[in-house]
């Protein structure tokens, strides 16, 4: 049975595991799959919008828009700003954020071309965010990129009202990237990303933060996505609240969840004026 839904603000953890197909999650994700077979979680699949390629969906994640509207079109665009997006409309309201992701978010976020050695923890004014965590190289380990980010949570998310913590591992996309989205070292990605969440939700649980866990694309065998196969564009949408309050309306189209974000952190975008901020 669904707990009672709850209506106000909440803390929220924004995970997108790059280049996690939703068979995947459902197949090698057990921990998830214990919180959903407990009534403690809701899971559903998306498809990615297209080109089912990073840089555009990164785009489209945080913007609520598809590539053909906001413009970023593919993975060379470097250093194109995203005019509009998520975290402008959080800091317009109080609600801060943190991000710990790979530097393609620096570059949407912040309109400069990444340089690690000047930018690994800069956050731009324009961004919108409290603090970030930038990675560059795409071995990076999620592991890592998750301590980094629960560091970033405990060090400035410490509140008691709304927040968001953005989390971007890539360990899912490296290894569909090197072996193939029907590799033992694709599924393994997904098994080890579930094995790091089931130590690191339950203290996210216990601070009172939600999960909702997506992705940008999904992988195909020949080691790349981009087209419209189902392969490359069945995303997971997971929701695991700290408390139970399952039975939510989940987004049905990847465009959905930047506004959908908004609003679990209690911010209503149907009444604010339309260009201004992610598209609901």
């Amino acid at each position: 049975m669904s707990a009672t839904i709850h209506d106000g603000p909440r803390k929220l953890v924004l995970l997108l595991a790059d280049g996690l197909r939703a068979d995947t999650a459902r197949d090698y994700m057990g921990y998830l799959q214990a919180l959903n077979e407990a009534g403690r979680a809701q899971w559903r699949s998306l498809r990615c919008e297209l080109p089912s390629l990073s840089r555009p969906l990164y785009a489209t994640v945080i913007n609520g828009e598809t590539p053909l509207r906001h413009g970023i079109l593919g993975n060379g665009q470097a250093g194109e700003r995203l005019e509009r997006h998520l975290f402008q409309r959080l800091q317009a309201h109080g609600v801060p954020a943190a991000i710990a992701a790979y530097h393609w978010f620096y570059e949407l976020l912040s309109g400069q071309v990444f340089d690690p050695l000047r930018h690994r923890d800069q956050t731009p004014p324009v961004m919108g965010v409290a603090a970030a965590r930038w990675y560059w190289e795409d071995d990076y380990p999620d592991s890592h990129l998750l301590a980094d980010a629960e560091s970033l949570r405990r060090s400035v998310l410490t509140t008691s009202g709304p927040a968001l913590l953005f989390v971007h591992p890539m360990g899912p996309d490296y290894a569909g990237h090197v072996h193939g989205g029907e590799s033992t070292q694709y599924a393994m990605s997904a098994r080890k990303l579930d094995m790091q969440l089931a130590q690191l939700l339950p203290r996210w649980h216990a601070e009172g933060f939600d999960l909702l866990l997506t992705s940008d694309h999904g992988m195909n065998a020949d080691r790349m996505h981009g087209g419209p196969l189902p392969m490359e564009r069945e995303i997971p949408l997971i929701w695991a609240p700290h408390d139970g309050a399952v039975g939510l309306e989940l987004p049905d189209r990847q465009t959905g969840i930047a506004g959908w974000v908004l609003e679990r952190l209690g911010i209503d975008i149907r009444h604010e004026p339309r260009g201004e901020g992610p598209s609901a």
